[in-house]
Protein backbone atom coordinates (compact mmCIF):
# COMPACT_ATOMS: atom_id res chain seq x y z
CA UNK A 1 0.00 0.00 0.00
CA UNK A 2 2.86 2.37 0.74
CA UNK A 3 4.33 1.90 -2.73
CA UNK A 4 0.94 2.68 -4.27
CA UNK A 5 0.64 5.82 -2.15
CA UNK A 6 4.13 6.99 -3.12
CA UNK A 7 3.34 6.43 -6.80
CA UNK A 8 0.05 8.35 -6.50
CA UNK A 9 1.78 11.27 -4.76
CA UNK A 10 4.57 11.47 -7.35
CA UNK A 11 2.24 11.27 -10.36
CA UNK A 12 -0.26 13.61 -8.71
CA UNK A 13 2.38 16.19 -7.87
CA UNK A 14 3.73 16.22 -11.43
CA UNK A 15 0.21 16.54 -12.84
CA UNK A 16 -0.80 19.23 -10.34
CA UNK A 17 2.31 21.37 -10.89
CA UNK A 18 2.03 20.83 -14.66
CA UNK A 19 -1.56 22.04 -14.50
CA UNK A 20 -0.47 25.10 -12.52
CA UNK A 21 2.19 25.87 -15.14
CA UNK A 22 -0.36 25.44 -17.93
CA UNK A 23 -2.76 27.79 -16.15
CA UNK A 24 0.06 30.30 -15.60
CA UNK A 25 1.06 30.38 -19.28
CA UNK A 26 -2.59 30.68 -20.30
CA UNK A 27 -3.09 33.65 -17.99
CA UNK A 28 0.18 35.24 -19.13
CA UNK A 29 -0.84 34.94 -22.79
CA UNK A 30 -4.32 36.26 -22.03
CA UNK A 31 -2.92 39.40 -20.35
CA UNK A 32 -0.39 39.94 -23.13
CA UNK A 33 2.04 41.52 -20.65
CA UNK A 34 5.76 40.97 -21.08
CA UNK A 35 6.18 40.99 -17.28
CA UNK A 36 3.55 38.26 -16.92
CA UNK A 37 5.31 36.20 -19.60
CA UNK A 38 8.64 36.60 -17.80
CA UNK A 39 7.26 35.72 -14.36
CA UNK A 40 4.73 33.00 -15.22
CA UNK A 41 7.18 30.12 -14.71
CA UNK A 42 8.50 30.94 -11.20
CA UNK A 43 5.11 32.19 -10.00
CA UNK A 44 3.21 29.17 -11.37
CA UNK A 45 5.80 26.75 -10.03
CA UNK A 46 5.67 28.29 -6.55
CA UNK A 47 1.87 28.37 -6.49
CA UNK A 48 1.70 24.80 -7.83
CA UNK A 49 4.03 23.43 -5.13
CA UNK A 50 2.23 25.34 -2.36
CA UNK A 51 -1.15 24.25 -3.72
CA UNK A 52 -0.03 20.61 -3.80
CA UNK A 53 0.97 20.82 -0.12
CA UNK A 54 -2.52 22.12 0.66
CA UNK A 55 -4.04 19.22 -1.29
CA UNK A 56 -1.90 16.69 0.64
CA UNK A 57 -2.83 18.27 3.97
CA UNK A 58 -6.51 18.12 2.99
CA UNK A 59 -6.18 14.45 2.00
CA UNK A 60 -4.57 13.71 5.35
CA UNK A 61 -7.40 15.44 7.21
CA UNK A 62 -10.02 13.52 5.20
CA UNK A 63 -8.25 10.20 5.88
CA UNK A 64 -7.90 11.00 9.59
CA UNK A 65 -11.58 11.96 9.85
CA UNK A 66 -12.57 8.76 8.02
CA UNK A 67 -10.48 6.54 10.30
CA UNK A 68 -11.83 8.33 13.37
CA UNK A 69 -15.38 7.75 12.15
CA UNK A 70 -15.16 4.09 11.11
CA UNK A 71 -12.07 2.81 12.93
CA UNK A 72 -11.76 1.19 16.33
CA UNK A 73 -9.64 2.85 18.99
CA UNK A 74 -7.00 0.53 20.38
CA UNK A 75 -4.40 1.18 23.02
CA UNK A 76 -0.92 0.45 21.71
CA UNK A 77 2.43 0.29 23.44
CA UNK A 78 5.63 1.78 22.03
CA UNK A 79 8.12 -1.06 21.56
CA UNK A 80 10.81 0.93 19.74
CA UNK A 81 11.69 4.61 19.86
CA UNK A 82 14.73 6.07 18.15
CA UNK A 83 15.70 9.73 17.74
CA UNK A 84 18.66 10.33 15.46
CA UNK A 85 20.28 13.22 13.66
CA UNK A 86 20.89 12.92 9.96
CA UNK A 87 23.67 15.31 9.02
CA UNK A 88 22.74 18.13 6.69
CA UNK A 89 23.30 17.10 3.11
CA UNK A 90 20.23 18.90 1.94
CA UNK A 91 19.36 22.45 1.07
CA UNK A 92 21.19 25.03 3.22
CA UNK A 93 23.07 22.27 5.11
CA UNK A 94 20.54 22.05 7.98
CA UNK A 95 20.48 18.88 10.03
CA UNK A 96 17.38 16.72 9.87
CA UNK A 97 16.20 14.88 12.97
CA UNK A 98 14.25 11.65 12.58
CA UNK A 99 12.07 10.16 15.29
CA UNK A 100 11.14 6.60 14.45
CA UNK A 101 8.65 4.75 16.63
CA UNK A 102 7.16 1.29 16.46
CA UNK A 103 3.97 0.45 18.31
CA UNK A 104 2.41 -2.92 19.02
CA UNK A 105 -1.27 -3.63 19.61
CA UNK A 106 -3.83 -6.41 19.24
CA UNK A 107 -5.85 -6.05 16.03
CA UNK A 108 -9.53 -5.53 16.96
CA UNK A 109 -10.83 -7.89 14.24
CA UNK A 110 -8.37 -10.78 14.28
CA UNK A 111 -6.83 -10.44 17.73
CA UNK A 112 -3.34 -10.92 16.27
CA UNK A 113 -0.49 -8.76 17.52
CA UNK A 114 0.30 -6.07 14.95
CA UNK A 115 3.28 -3.73 14.80
CA UNK A 116 3.15 -0.38 13.05
CA UNK A 117 6.21 1.76 12.38
CA UNK A 118 6.09 5.52 11.83
CA UNK A 119 8.77 8.13 11.44
CA UNK A 120 8.57 11.87 11.96
CA UNK A 121 11.01 14.40 10.54
CA UNK A 122 12.14 17.62 12.21
CA UNK A 123 14.46 20.34 10.97
CA UNK A 124 17.39 21.48 13.07
CA UNK A 125 15.56 24.49 14.49
CA UNK A 126 12.82 22.21 15.94
CA UNK A 127 15.15 19.82 17.75
CA UNK A 128 13.60 20.68 21.15
CA UNK A 129 10.19 19.59 19.85
CA UNK A 130 11.72 16.38 18.50
CA UNK A 131 13.31 15.57 21.86
CA UNK A 132 10.08 16.32 23.72
CA UNK A 133 8.11 14.05 21.40
CA UNK A 134 10.80 11.37 21.77
CA UNK A 135 10.40 11.51 25.54
CA UNK A 136 6.60 11.41 25.24
CA UNK A 137 6.84 8.38 22.92
CA UNK A 138 9.53 6.48 24.82
CA UNK A 139 9.57 2.68 25.03
CA UNK A 140 6.64 1.37 27.05
CA UNK A 141 4.51 4.50 26.65
CA UNK A 142 0.83 3.96 25.79
CA UNK A 143 -0.36 5.48 22.50
CA UNK A 144 -3.91 5.48 21.11
CA UNK A 145 -4.24 4.00 17.60
CA UNK A 146 -7.23 4.02 15.25
CA UNK A 147 -7.53 0.81 13.25
CA UNK A 148 -9.78 -0.07 10.32
CA UNK A 149 -9.05 -3.22 8.30
CA UNK A 150 -5.41 -2.81 7.16
CA UNK A 151 -5.12 0.89 7.99
CA UNK A 152 -3.80 2.25 11.26
CA UNK A 153 -3.46 5.84 12.44
CA UNK A 154 -1.29 6.66 15.43
CA UNK A 155 -3.21 9.39 17.27
CA UNK A 156 -0.74 12.20 17.71
CA UNK A 157 -2.48 15.54 18.25
CA UNK A 158 -0.29 17.60 15.95
CA UNK A 159 1.68 16.13 13.10
CA UNK A 160 5.20 17.54 12.93
CA UNK A 161 5.55 18.21 9.19
CA UNK A 162 3.41 18.01 6.08
CA UNK A 163 5.44 15.05 4.81
CA UNK A 164 4.54 12.97 7.89
CA UNK A 165 0.95 12.45 6.80
CA UNK A 166 0.91 8.72 6.08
Amino acid sequence: MTLVWILVVVVGSVAFVGGALNLGITLARWTGSDVAMALFFPASLLLGVCGWMVVLAGAWRIRRAYLRRVGSEVSAVVVESDLECKRGRRLFNFDLWRLQIEVQFPHPDSGAEVQVRKQFLYHEFRVATARAMGEQLSIGAPVPVRVHKKSALIEIPKRPMWIDIW
